[in-house]
């Protein structure tokens, strides 16, 4: 009876158990498609009890608990969703795929997404749908405006040009200032070659909080770029199309013939020998006046006045099951500058392929092919000089205008250089061709070891190739220093880089603690190797390919070949973050990263991190409240690095002198050593270590308005230390520069973004997007060897340096003379025909000379001996080329079946040294060449020499002394002619302040009952126009340079001038 007894109430206990377990079931799908998601993990939150769905999506959770519980759904690649449950219905779960969840998710790094609410960063994120609406062929070139703190420039106008990226001003001084790209986990140069059509996403990540996990390459932000995913769903098939026409969008005014012809005779008015010969060339002074019948030759009509077609033809091919699916891409896009035979032609493919291996297991392939060919001289190579010379060549051929030469005096080899050696001519002469290939492979495995444990490793590998062929005919300069015969020179690279990294990551819950921690390890190699080989005296005749394709017609010539040190990277990395309730935030990362660009002892540096956050609108005080949907603090503090500097500048490079001795130390018998210092004048330096920058950020996440307007203001404050730079020393030590960290720099800024839904109907939206940021960085010690350092532009070169780092100073200023009018009569006294400086008078004989009409130069330094004496202690700051702000405003609506963006861009503040206009104000390199001028120096302003009608010279010439002063009374600007150097000075220093309306875009997409019969998914067609207006005084071509760019930015010279942009276009859905 007992035993009876025991099993019964065993039972009813077993029974009575088992009614209070609780069992959950449903199926999870994608939602849009509805396809079955297989390998879902679902967690019941706050414990370690979790499941994964089937094959065909289903799911079944057993759990204790009776009352209301939340489950988290998760799966790579699909937007994380957390579920209320209560009671025992099927549930029905849709998950969004990250591509239409964007809004929502950022990637912080190693491919680990979060929540934009749990977020204790500053990211910047821009959709690929936002950067596919501008109408450009480079992703870096799309995102300008369209991230606050983030400085998009481009070098110039030329397609496929350099597009710089700075990230809050950049944290460098000397060292490349380029923040780290990584394209689907794989570190890349750049992404100015990435199609926008590609892009799923672009994260910016600005602060040390997200870039400490990357270390030593971090120190100046990472832009984190996803491509577009492979989805299941059945094959779908993606076309897109457009054509684009380009014209120039401004000109530079030059003199007319007959301006031309007046200044050009007050060049050699003074000098018989050349007054005869241009007088033989152009005329008597007399006759200049016929010159006004002819409006002459345009050089910019010429070379930049065409319309050239460029295309663009995108395919897309999709599909598969949730266990295979894929996505290939692939682009081709040919752009004609307008610069005559310039071009950029790119084809970019590329793949990604998931397979489920098993049912917690992923495979992802993602190969990537990219081609590039650039093709014409470029900005620096037409005219022989450069795009300056066409602005400066002569507008008219002189008499042969009007054929008054006679045949007999015509030398045949000085009239084909009247007639080819112009800026049209002279294209056919510098032939250049630049052919890139890109191959990028990455293969990854991730195994959810359990839902809540993730282990992934990738391999990446990346083969470079680029091969460049440069003619120059027998009219270049190039030739002329080669007995007047063609050159050609050929050059090869090939760049190889290896990557792995291995992280686990693993994320739970327990009640309201919400954990997540990634650790990793990561291994990277790359190595260069270059060619260059030369081949010269080709026949005179020859033309640039059969020259270039047999070189054994003409002489070898330079011979060389290079390859670097390999370039190694060793990191271990580890990053925690923490919730509490989604109310408390806290993020902790740890980086080592181990480099062989420094020495043993110096090779390793160390990056830690901290932020936090806190949600107030989480708050139970704030619960009663309907103002803000989300209040949240953000702060951050850390460190991340910066090693981008040439490889061994630490220790000594030996290479084998094969005339020196037999022996290490050995001479031969005339003095030769066997080894030679292949490092040159550098000397090495041990000692070297990492560049740190420890960066502060505070914000403010504001959401209100139920949602529509977003609000985003953070400060910033940034320490750079130890700076890498390579710097001067004695010569006494057998060197003349060494690699040394010298010191310190400070960047302070702040950002602000504004998103606001303002129309938000079934049939109608209007949303705006501003963003605005503002940064200064000073110098705040240098320690190196030198106490300041002064620097030249490599662009133009002026005759003095122009730029400086001193401690206090901000980077980025143009330092010169402050220009003061030119020199009146009533500053002089007449003796005799000579005119000399009264007392008081300021003497600028050490730049263009001190007499009246010359241009004047204030006087600021006076030294015993040398007072009201202009020389370089009158230098000052006359330029700032760092904008006070910037920023952009978007603008994107749709009404029904038409949409519309539109995007515009300022910057204000700022100041360019317009050497392109310095130039064309003076006379440097004129003779026999006859240059161009500025009209703003037209005879009715400028200070006058020559009379007009004898053509004599005035100066110093009794007969003309009053008509001298007569002629130049109402005289405003200085004569080209007295200008032979480059001296910086402020006259020639401009505002670039702009505002752009970078794009627009009108887009119709076809009723779903046309496209029903047409069997179609999506037809789009629109029109767009690119860089449409620019409010700006500048009076250069663009005021957008190289601004925040490098020790000596903001200089305009030799620029490729930007175009406008119309183009139409479609995108198709099958």
């Amino acid at each position: 009876m007992k035993r009876l007894l025991l099993i019964t109430l065993t039972l009813w206990v077993s029974i009575a158990s088992f009614a209070q377990d609780r069992q959950i079931t449903g199926s999870v799908v994608e939602k849009g498609t509805g396809l079955a998601l297989q390998g879902v993990s679902i967690l019941l939150r706050g414990t370690q009890i979790a499941t994964t769905t089937d094959g065909k999506g289903q799911f079944a959770l057993r759990i204790r608990d009776t009352g209301m519980v939340e489950l988290e759904f998760k799966n790579i690649g699909f937007v994380t969703q957390i579920v209320p449950v209560e009671g025992n219905e099927p549930l029905t779960i849709e998950l969004v795929n990250e591509e239409a969840g964007l809004d929502e998710v950022v990637v912080i790094g190693y491919g680990a997404a979060t929540s934009i609410k749990d977020l204790t960063g500053s990211v910047a994120s821009v959709s690929g749908k936002t950067l596919a609406r501008v109408p450009v062929s480079s992703a870096a070139e799309a995102l300008q405006g369209k991230a606050a703190g983030v400085q998009v420039t481009m070098a110039d106008g030329a397609p496929g040009a350099e597009i710089n990226i700075r990230i809050r001003g950049g944290t460098s001084v000397t060292q490349s200032n380029a923040p780290l790209f990584i394209v689907d986990g794989f570190p890349v140069s750049n992404i100015n070659d990435i199609p926008p059509t590609d892009i799923l996403s672009i994260d910016i990540l600005k602060d040390a909080s997200l870039t400490a996990i990357y270390g030593a390459r971090g120190g100046n932000g990472v832009v984190v770029v996803t491509t577009k995913r492979a989805q299941a769903g059945k094959i779908s098939l993606n076309f897109n199309h457009n054509t684009q026409v380009r014209s120039l969008a401004r000109k530079i005014e030059v003199m007319s013939p007959y301006e031309f012809v007046k200044i050009q005779y007050e060049s050699v008015v003074g000098n018989n020998t050349n007054r005869q010969k241009f007088r033989g060339n152009f005329g008597n002074p007399a006759d200049f006046s016929l010159y006004k019948r002819f409006e002459g030759n345009d050089w910019q009509d010429e070379i930049l006045g065409g319309n050239p077609i460029s295309q663009m033809y995108n395919l897309t091919l999709s599909g598969g099951t949730q266990s295979l699916k894929f996505n290939t891409s692939i682009t081709h896009h040919d752009e004609e500058g307008v610069l005559i035979k310039t071009g950029v032609m790119r084809t970019n493919v590329n793949t990604k392929l998931n397979a489920d291996l098993a049912k917690n297991v992923k495979l992802l392939i993602n190969p990537r092919f990219t081609y590039r060919q650039d093709r014409g001289p470029g900005a620096d190579k037409v005219g022989g000089g450069g795009l300056i010379n066409v602005l400066r060549y002569r507008p008219t051929n002189g008499l042969r205008e009007f054929s008054f030469l006679p045949a007999e005096d015509i030398d045949p080899e000085d009239e084909r250089f009247f007639a080819y050696t112009n800026p049209k001519g002279d294209i056919d002469q510098n032939y250049r061709r630049e052919n890139r290939y890109e191959f990028t492979n990455q293969a990854s495995v991730e195994w959810a070891i359990i839902p809540q444990l993730t282990f992934r490793t990738l391999g990446s590998q990346f083969m470079g190739f680029r091969f460049s062929d440069l003619f120059f005919g027998d009219l270049t300069s190039e030739a002329r220093n080669n007995n007047g015969l063609p050159v050609v020179q050929l050059g090869t690279v090939r760049q190889n880089r290896y990557g792995w990294t291995n992280t686990l990551q693993y994320a739970a819950s327990k009640g309201k603690h919400n954990y997540s921690v990634l650790a990793g390890q990561e291994i990277q190699t790359s190595t260069e190797y270059s060619t260059a080989q030369g081949s010269r005296y080709f026949p005179k005749a020859i033309e640039a390919e059969r020259a270039i394709r047999n070189l054994g017609l003409g002489t070898p010539w330079g011979a060389t070949s290079f390859m670097t040190s390999p370039e190694r990277l060793s990191s271990y990395f580890g990053q925690a973050n923490y919730n509490f309730d989604r109310k408390y935030l806290l993020s902790l990362t740890y980086r080592a990263d181990g480099s062989t660009k420094f020495a043993p002892g110096n090779q390793w540096g160390y990056f830690p991190a901290i932020s936090g956050g806190w949600v107030i609108s989480n708050e139970e005080f704030m619960a009663n409240q309907d103002v803000f949907t989300q209040l949240k603090l953000r702060a951050a503090i850390g460190k991340s690095g910066n090693n981008r500097i040439t490889d061994d500048m630490w220790r000594y490079q030996y290479g084998i002198n094969t005339g020196g001795g037999p022996g290490w130390g050995e001479l031969n018998d005339i003095g030769f050593e066997y080894y030679g210092n292949t490092g040159g004048s550098t000397l090495p330096n041990p000692d070297i270590r990492w560049e740190t920058t420890l960066t502060r950020n505070l914000a403010f996440d504001i959401e209100t308005w139920q949602g529509r307007l977003t609000i985003t203001p953070e400060a910033y404050w940034n320490t750079t230390t130890d700076l890498l730079y390579l710097s001067n020393i004695p010569t006494t030590t057998g060197y003349t520069r060494q690699m040394q960290n010298i010191g310190q720099v400070t960047n302070r800024g702040f950002d602000l973004t504004i998103n606001a839904q303002i129309i938000k109907r079934d049939n109608a939206y209007f949303n705006t997007t501003f963003t605005f940021g503002s940064t200064k960085t000073r110098v705040d010690k240098l320690n190196g060897a030198e106490d300041v350092l002064w620097m030249t532009s490599d662009r133009w070169k002026s005759s003095d340096f122009d730029y400086m780092l001193k401690v206090g100073d901000q980077l980025g200023l143009i330092y010169g003379y402050q220009y003061d009018g030119i020199y009146r009569f009533d500053e002089f006294d007449l003796q005799g025909l000579n005119w000399v400086a009264k007392p008081g008078t300021v003497n600028n004989d050490a730049l263009f000379g001190t007499q009246p009409g010359r241009p004047k130069f204030k006087n600021h330094v006076d030294e015993e001996g040398e007072e009201n004496v202009v020389n370089d202690r009158d230098k000052v700051v006359i330029g700032n080329t760092n904008p006070k702000f910037s920023g952009g405003f978007n603008l994107v609506g749709g009404w029904r079946n038409f949409d519309m963006s539109a995007n515009f861009f300022f910057m204000y503040g700022f100041d360019v040294n317009n050497a392109t206009r310095y130039t064309l104000s003076s006379f440097e390199s004129n003779a026999n060449n006859y240059f161009n001028i500025l009209p703003e120096f037209n005879e009715n302003a400028r200070w006058r020499y020559a009379d007009d009608v004898y053509g004599d010279r005035m100066v110093s010439n009794a007969l003309y002394t009053t008509q001298y002063q007569e002629v130049n009374a109402d005289a405003t600007i200085f004569n080209p002619v007295d200008i032979g150097k480059k001296v910086t000075h402020s006259y020639f220093i401009e505002d670039g302040s702009f505002l752009r309306l970078q794009d627009v875009t009108l887009g119709y997409t076809l009723p779903k009952s046309t496209l029903s019969r047409l069997k179609l998914g999506t037809v789009r067609v629109f029109v767009s126009g690119y860089n449409l207006f620019l409010w700006t005084n500048y009076r250069g071509y663009d005021p957008e340079v190289d601004v925040q760019t490098g020790l000596t930015p903001g200089v305009d010279y030799n620029r490729y001038p930007r175009s406008r942009n119309f183009l139409a276009g479609l995108n198709i859905t099958f």
